[in-house]
């Protein structure tokens, strides 16, 4: 077996387009969601608007399966897939609060804006303790770059704020995580060009969504080094085949490269982590350097 030398660069999350996600919400709910936030944005109150938040909130509820249909019922955040969880839809903006910010009473007028939500794991949404003395999850939590404005009411663009949560919804953002043979989260240095804040992203976004949770480091693990397993049973396989015309090596070697291939689609078990390893792997497989160019 080589030795398994790894390096960075690519797409570490999973991107979750919001255009996919409107294009997908029946107009009636789209319709709803204007008349409750027109209401919201007349309401002078803020006990009001919280009442009328609460009210409402089973429209959110509504399309959690949208959401998860998107990302075959992955959570955005963190691409745990688990049936037995109650996932949540998170608001990227927290609606009510902002955690270490009293005096914001949260972006409540983005409380019903579909490109607001997030699907999320209940490590990631909710205040967790976790295996090794671990504790995170997102819950009233958004961070800001300091020295950032951070826009208080409907009259002022978001676009002034510099989040410093990482966005599944944010093509820049999914490249800025790498994975590696460990499992453990890494800044991936080709994204240092395009965002200088990149690496405490990283760190604040892995302490908030829970990324350091014990039991998701063993399984983004697994699946690294089963990837790295699977290149080297493509290679030796080629080998084979190229010194003996074996039409079972043949066979084993495509075999082996559907295999990787599967491994990377958007529906596999973290297939990000996937193809941190293969992209990782590539200057040391040519069965990597296939499926990472392909």
């Amino acid at each position: 077996m080589k030795n398994k030398k790894t390096s960075t660069g690519g797409l570490s999350l999973i991107f979750i387009d919001r255009q996919e996600v409107v294009e997908m919400l029946p107009n009636d709910w789209k319709a709803k969601a204007k008349s409750i936030t027109d209401t919201l944005l007349a309401t002078q109150s803020d006990a009001a608007r919280k009442k009328l938040i609460g009210e409402n909130e089973d429209l959110w509820r509504s399309i959690k399966g949208v959401l998860a249909k998107v990302s075959h019922d992955k959570c955005w955040y963190c691409e745990t897939a688990d049936v037995r969880s109650d996932n949540a839809v998170d608001h990227f903006r927290p609606k009510g609060r902002v955690a270490g910010v009293a005096s914001h009473q949260g972006y409540w007028w983005l409380a019903f804006d579909v490109k607001n939500y997030r699907f999320a794991c209940t490590f990631c949404n909710s205040r967790r303790h976790g295996d090794g003395g671990t504790t995170g999850g997102k819950a009233d939590h958004f961070p800001l770059l300091d020295g950032s404005q951070r826009a208080g009411g409907p009259s002022v663009s978001i676009s002034i704020e510099i989040p410093m949560l990482l966005d599944p919804c944010d093509y820049v953002d999914t490249t800025a995580i790498w994975f590696d043979e460990t499992g453990q989260v890494k800044v991936n240095p080709e994204v240092l060009a395009v965002d200088d804040n990149a690496s405490d992203r990283v760190c604040i976004s892995r302490d908030i969504y829970h990324l350091d949770h014990v039991r998701l480091i063993e399984a983004r693990k697994r699946i690294f080094l089963g990837v790295l397993d699977m290149c080297d049973r493509a290679d030796n396989a080629l080998l084979t085949y190229k010194s003996t015309q074996d039409p079972n090596a043949r066979t084993l070697f495509r075999d082996s490269i559907n295999s990787l291939k599967r491994m990377k689609n958007r529906d596999a078990p973290y297939s990000s982590v996937a193809i941190c390893a293969v992209k990782g792997y590539r200057n040391s497989s040519p069965s990597a350097k296939l499926v990472a160019e392909a």
